[in-house]
């Protein structure tokens, strides 16, 4: 079970904020959105400007590799307080924030966690296209989340 750190979940009331901080005050780059999908089950590829622009006052990838080679980004999300529950989950990846592990065998995870009794949230794809994600809590309450990209075993 090979997992490998690949972005962290910021949440705020106030997207304009997150913004600000993360390109201005630390000077990361926006890295483009993949595909999402809309919480009502219409996908968007926002091949346009004005979909970025819509997506973004929701959502927005940092990246924060630095001079590394790998894919590590932020994520910053408008907080969303009843996800979970709407969705029928008992963790809730947008309340708090998470951080996010990429692995290529969710399955052997699912298993894993499963044999050691630990429980999870199994969204599927839910927010960001071809992405299959699970969420879960450390014990003292911090979100996780794993995901493979579907239909791939090398990303």
């Amino acid at each position: 079970m090979k997992l490998r750190l690949h972005h962290v979940n910021v949440v705020s009331d106030d997207m304009g904020e997150l913004h600000e901080f993360y390109s201005k005050a630390l000077g990361l780059s926006m890295a483009p959105l993949p595909p999402m999908i809309e919480h009502l089950g219409h996908q968007n590829d926002r091949t346009e400007t004005e979909d970025d622009d819509k997506w973004q006052q929701n959502v927005a990838f940092f990246d924060a590799s630095g001079d590394s080679d790998g894919d590590q980004q932020i994520h910053a999300g408008r907080r969303q307080a009843y996800l979970g529950a709407r969705m029928g989950h008992a963790v809730n990846p947008l309340a708090t924030g998470h951080f996010a592990f990429r692995t290529d065998d969710l399955d052997e995870v699912r298993k894993h966690l499963t044999d050691s009794g630990i429980p999870f949230s199994d969204y599927g794809e839910w927010a960001v296209k071809d992405w299959d994600q699970i969420f879960l809590t450390d014990p003292a309450g911090n979100v996780i989340e794993i995901h493979q990209i579907l239909g791939s075993s090398d990303h």
